[in-house]
């Protein structure tokens, strides 16, 4: 499964308009899949269907990784 099918298909089981966090380790994802799946829920932003409201990162041997990703689906 893609990051984009799997960021699709675990937005879709949410309920609309409920505040959700999601962390690399509690989706069992790896950092750079963790990215992929983020950088898919910044794109559903753009298109209306869910609303980011906070994404936390942290630096790391000069790196910026991402460690949460807080939103809430509106469609």
């Amino acid at each position: 499964m893609t990051h984009n099918a799997l960021a699709d298909e675990l937005v879709s089981q949410l309920p609309i308009h409920r505040d959700t966090r999601w962390t690399a380790g509690s989706l069992g994802l790896d950092a750079a899949a963790f990215d992929a799946l983020a950088q898919r829920l910044l794109e559903l932003e753009t298109v209306g269907a869910i609303d980011v409201m906070n994404l936390s990162r942290d630096a790391h041997h000069g790196l910026r990784r991402l460690n949460a990703i807080r939103f809430m689906r509106l469609a």
